[in-house]
């Protein structure tokens, strides 16, 4: 005989009033930093390098990220072991960003950690835990933090999301990609521009 419960536990409905949280979904390129092995590294696409592999790689680098890079590195070692940066690079997308609303090149939109195989864990989007990263606690003045739309009580409908979309692009009177809806860290898109065209948003299951 075998003792083992296999069956797991079904957890509790939550009464604990979860907020939903909107962010602005910048039309950017994917972007990750972190520390391993008190070195650090950038991932972009397909390609992890080093900073120490800067030069081999300048061809490859998304538009204006090497200049940025040699600008920073000292200030980026402040990157704690083991934490990930995950943000948009700005300036690659179809929509164009004025320097007045984001001045800034890359904007971050959650925190993780990385394994000994190169794989994200312990993915977080609360805006408040992102200062964690550093060894510091405190965010550099170079890396910004994706725009707060709005806070529910509620999971929207896409009535609801449709409706929001319009009253924040009249509010920051120029065109908007779309949102990232966030209930308890579990995250999925809202997108109503695509390649600089507005259109309806529906779910394509991407």
């Amino acid at each position: 005989m075998i003792k083992k419960e296999i069956y797991p536990k079904t957890k509790r409905l939550s009464c604990s009033g979860d907020k939903v949280y909107i962010t602005e979904k910048l039309d950017g390129s994917n972007m990750c930093i972190f520390k391993k092995e008190n070195v650090i590294y950038i991932a972009q696409r397909k390609n992890i390098f080093s900073i120490d592999e800067l030069e081999d790689v300048k061809d490859i680098l998304y538009k204006g990220l090497y200049e940025w890079i040699k600008a920073n590195k000292d200030i980026l070692n402040d990157i704690h072991e083991g934490s990930v940066i995950c943000g948009e690079w700005l300036g690659m997308g179809c929509l164009k960003y004025t320097i007045d609303e984001f001045d800034k090149k890359l904007y971050m939109f959650a925190k993780a950690n990385i394994d000994e195989e190169f794989n994200l864990y312990n993915l977080m989007y609360d805006h408040n835990l992102f200062k964690y990263v550093f060894d510091s606690q405190e965010i550099p003045n170079f890396i910004g933090i994706v725009p707060e739309v709005a806070e529910l009580n509620i999971l929207p409908t896409k009535e609801h999301l449709d409706s929001i979309y319009k009253k924040y692009c009249e509010k920051v009177k120029r065109n908007v990609e779309g949102f990232v809806i966030n209930y308890r860290n579990f995250i999925q898109k809202y997108v109503r521009m695509k390649n600089g065209k507005l259109q309806e948003h529906f779910d394509r299951g991407d």
